[in-house]
């Protein structure tokens, strides 16, 4: 029967397939092994095909007016008339029917139609592309809707999930990313111990994505069972696990020069150098369990004075410009030297000691800023990150650090240096001769001192590719 059949012809043929159906199990004995696998398949295109037309009469009852209004009278006209979805489904006919009313959907209800998305991913695609709209640049919806949409052909549910924050990195507004990042990372807790009455203690521990990738590089390395004398390691994963953070924190605490690393523990993140100064497009994690996640721009600006990550800076056709972190860190000296300097945190009325700060450079290393005492400063991890988000501006002024805590001063003063010709200063050249130019545009900040994304107009998006 073909897509010119009526309604009543449809009707009947519905019919008949249920009878033609009934005690199907009467009859598989006959059929050989290739028989089963071909009448499995055609089942299945079949029940596709039942779901979307679910979908179109569910729809056609709403326009008339026969299902009641709004969500849930749609939902209840649903299950009066498919009383299976009881158990479960109705919500995504429901959810599918609605997006049939929206013009932006036609593409995806026309692949439902033709059994190349089943019903349970195009809903996934729905509830993606809502989250999504809000965030992405001018221009960037139809790309963005319909890599989805041929994600969703081939993939699972997980799969179009997955794409959630590589999409915001590549055609997201500006700094998109960056401040999804960034208020994840202001929700980061570890709470207090919780005594459950046997001798034990509970913690309840919330982090972002990039703690998550260091935490995961410290203990990978350490949790892989350890067999002893023949004898295999009975401890289960999760003991592994925390018997492998605890080690982290001994090293920590009984290391003078902090947390002793070794290559296992190190973590990897690969940015372009153009995306590293400009601002842009995300930083990837490669070489661990965590290989795939995406790190924020500033983020990335911030971690590259940090001696957990190692950055790999590539350039335009994706060669190496710069792997390590020897050369842009202080040294062991220099930092022992700020000690001295700074006495501690150098950000006004913090307290922190100066055992537990940074070294961060007051020109950025990637704005071509030299790893020597005159552009370092001291700042706790909480006011690097903060000094990195808000461009804070800082400057050695005799023999001590002043800071502009102005939200985008340091932008503002690099695009002056570059504007009045400044060069880099002895020591202070860019990643392996690959010059950074005027520096990167200069952001805009709202006033309470979060960047502002709609600052620079983005470039327009590429064409959709997975």
């Amino acid at each position: 029967m073909g897509g010119g059949a009526s309604f009543s012809e449809r009707e009947s043929a519905v019919a008949q397939a249920c009878a033609v159906l009934t005690r199907t199990e009467d009859v598989l004995w006959a059929a050989s092994g290739a028989d089963l696998g071909r009448f499995m398949s055609e089942l299945d295109e079949l029940a596709a095909r039942v779901d979307a037309a679910r979908v179109e009469v569910l729809s056609e009852a709403v326009d008339r007016g026969e299902a009641g209004a709004g969500r849930s009278g749609a939902s209840a006209w649903l299950l009066d008339h498919s009383p299976s979805l009881r158990a479960g489904g109705s919500a995504r006919v429901v959810r599918l029917a609605e997006a049939a009313h929206d013009d932006r959907y036609g593409a995806l209800l026309a692949a439902v139609r033709e059994a190349r998305v089943p019903l349970v991913t195009a809903t996934v695609v729905v509830d993606e592309f809502e989250r999504l709209a809000s965030r992405l640049a001018p221009g960037a919806a139809g790309p963005v809707l319909d890599g989805l949409i041929e994600v969703a052909s081939w993939g699972r549910p997980k799969d179009v999930r997955g794409l959630r924050d590589r999409l915001v990195a590549k055609y997201g507004a500006l700094g998109e990313l960056q401040l999804e990042q960034d208020r994840a990372c202001e929700r980061r807790s570890l709470s207090q111990p919780f005594a459950d009455g046997t001798g034990l203690f509970e913690y309840t521990m919330v982090v972002d994505a990039e703690a998550k990738t260091v935490i995961e590089a410290a203990v990978q390395g350490l949790s892989a069972p350890r067999p002893a004398e023949g004898e295999p390691d009975r401890r289960p994963s999760g003991q592994r696990r925390m018997d492998a953070l605890l080690e982290v924190v001994r090293r920590g605490v009984a290391s003078a020069d902090g947390v002793s690393t070794t290559p296992k523990a190190e973590v990897f993140v690969t940015v372009s150098l153009d995306d590293l100064v400009a601002r842009s497009n995300a930083a990837t994690v490669f070489g661990s369990g965590e290989a795939g996640a995406l790190i924020g721009p500033e983020t990335a600006r911030r971690i590259a004075c940090d001696a957990g990550i190692v950055p790999v800076v590539l350039g335009k056709d994706g060669e190496v410009l710069d792997l390590g972190r020897r050369f842009r860190l202080f040294t062991s000296a220099q930092l022992r030297a700020l000690w001295l300097r700074d006495d501690g945190c150098t950000f006004p009325d913090c307290t922190v000691p100066a055992s537990w700060c940074d070294g961060h450079h007051l020109r950025h290393w990637v704005d071509g800023g030299a790893t020597d005492l005159g552009n370092a400063a001291l700042l706790c991890g909480r006011h690097h990150t903060v000094v990195h988000r808000k461009g804070y501006l800082g400057e050695l002024v005799e023999g001590g650090v002043r800071w502009t805590l102005v939200p985008g001063s340091y932008d503002h003063w690099l695009a002056g240096q570059a504007a009045a010709g400044s060069s880099l200063g002895r020591g202070e050249r860019a990643v392996h001769g690959a010059g950074v130019g005027a520096g990167p545009g200069v952001r805009t900040y709202t006033v309470w001192g979060e960047l502002a994304t709609t600052a620079v107009a983005p470039p327009p998006a590429p064409p959709w590719r997975p």
